[in-house]
């Protein structure tokens, strides 16, 4: 297996899959989000600017873990090379 290759659009989509976002995420994100609101005044503008910082919420997300998947794998190889 290709831990740099991997596909995770399965596991993404999958209805089992729960997605894990800490408090201080949830707070971060939501304090973003009344600021963003809070500083433009056209409508059509938020709405759109959420959307966007939606999308990169969950592509940060996904990152993430892959990065983290993929560091398991490696680490299980290694070790199950001593």
């Amino acid at each position: 297996m290709d831990n740099n290759s991997f596909s995770f659009d399965a596991l993404f989509d999958s209805d089992e899959f729960v997605r894990y976002e800490s408090r201080e995420t949830k707070r971060a994100f939501s304090a973003f989000c009344e600021f963003a609101e809070s500083n433009t005044k056209d409508e059509f503008l938020d709405d759109e600017f959420y959307d966007h910082l939606h999308g990169f919420k969950g592509s940060v997300f996904n990152d993430g873990f892959k990065q983290g998947f993929c560091f398991a794998v490696k680490s299980i190889k290694f070790f199950m090379k001593i």
